[in-house]
């Protein structure tokens, strides 16, 4: 029985999907869970498997299409079946959901222009691997990339093989900051997600200086230790990831978010953090963050941002997250106050570690001092479990003895 390939809904803010590449073609043989389509969302590419085995009868729509969450893209069945019906026939009933939400972005920094390397030679047909950042600034400058060679992980072309193209073709366009940037893709997402969350949410923000000197010494006394063991050099983001998840399961009430109408709060630390894509920002979740070692932490905070700026982040690395982190202390900023991602009730803001002079016991010293800005929901949560838990982030930083 001929069965419909449709545009599947990956996200709360997806509203369309394009079809970058048909991995198989009609009159091929598939089967079932096999890749079929590659498309592309506001965040991420997505490979598209057949719901049945058989074959690809009819390829509905061509690459490039940009299609509605539920069009027909497809369809696989048995050869010599009337596919006519399903061709004609309403896409299905949306299914439910899963949130994903990104905040507000930093700007980043173009990085230095280098000399365009020479073209690839790719086979006929060949697909060419570009992440959707850097499909998006291509087509934006008329550039053609499949004459770029891509210098991300597996060949993959990334923004800055795009942006070395646009130098070499325009040099005195290089580096210049356009003067109107459209409201499409990611920006647009982020324009309307970060406008309802202004709009809705009762936001009050608590501040709190947290002396990092004793966390400086730690690190300053295991990095080397950590990074033979974990294989990876660990940061103060990291450390900082880790004294955040123990809070949230010390303190669990902030750990909530607003579930139709009531106020759920989840017994899971599935830790949100932002990641900069340059021309945008992506949320990805490090799940169950609270079990984690911190080798582990590190390891799967590092991996998911490798992947979301080289666009292979899956939906699931971006859903069901519980509490965001958001850190512009590697920017020079010392201190902001972050949209909250809805649904959560609430976003801790990490700004930049700086030595200043602090009273201590009747004398000034010079400490290693850290801002924290938690912005919550007032509707979820009241001011007390707030501040009670912005307290344990702090003294679990203060104190960093029981980071193993």
């Amino acid at each position: 029985m001929a069965t419909r390939i449709d545009m599947p809904q990956l996200g709360l803010t997806m509203e369309t999907g394009t079809i970058l590449q048909w991995l198989k073609q009609e009159g091929e043989k598939v089967d079932k869970g096999q890749p079929v389509v590659l498309i592309q969302t506001d965040k991420v590419e997505y490979e598209v498997e057949s719901p049945a085995a058989g074959t690809l009868l009819k390829a509905a729509a061509a690459a490039g299409d940009e299609l509605p969450v539920g069009s027909l893209m497809g369809i696989v069945g048995e050869p010599g079946e009337n596919v006519a019906t399903l061709l004609g026939a309403p896409a299905p009933a949306k299914a439910e959901p899963r949130a994903m939400a990104p905040e507000p972005t930093p700007a980043a920094t173009a990085p230095p222009m280098a000399a365009v390397p020479p073209a690839p030679v790719r086979a006929p047909g060949e697909r060419v691997r570009i992440s959707p950042v850097a499909k998006k600034l291509a087509q934006e400058h008329g550039i053609d990339v499949a004459t770029l060679v891509g210098t991300g992980p597996e060949g993959r072309i990334v923004r800055e093989d795009v942006e070395r193209a646009i130098a070499a073709a325009s040099p005195e366009k290089a580096g210049v900051t356009p003067e109107s940037i459209p409201l499409t893709g990611i920006r647009k997402v982020i324009f309307d997600r970060m406008g309802q969350s202004w709009r809705e949410a009762a936001r009050v923000t608590l501040f709190a200086d947290a002396d990092m000197t004793e966390m400086a010494r730690l690190r300053e006394a295991k990095g080397a230790e950590w990074e033979r063991r974990f294989g990876i050099k660990v940061s103060y983001s990291d450390l900082i990831h880790m004294a955040v998840a123990r809070a949230l399961r010390e303190e669990p009430r902030i750990n909530c978010r607003l579930d139709g109408q009531a106020v759920r709060v989840r017994k899971e630390v599935n830790l949100s953090v932002a990641v900069d894509l340059g021309e945008g920002l992506v949320v990805v979740v490090i799940k169950d963050a609270d079990r984690k070692s911190l080798g582990d932490l590190a390891k799967a905070a590092r991996d998911l941002a490798e992947r979301a700026r080289a666009g292979r982040l899956s939906p699931d690395d971006m859903v069901d997250g519980t509490f965001t982190v958001t850190n512009l202390g590697g920017l020079g900023v010392e201190a902001f106050t972050p949209i909250i991602n809805q649904p959560q009730a609430g976003i801790l803001g990490i700004g930049k570690i700086m030595e200043k002079p602090v009273v201590l016991g009747g004398g000034i010293h010079v400490r290693s001092m850290l801002t924290l800005s938690l912005v919550f929901d007032h509707r979820l949560l009241d001011g007390a479990p707030a501040a009670k838990f912005l307290a344990k982030v702090k003294a679990l930083l203060e104190e960093p003895a029981w980071i193993a």
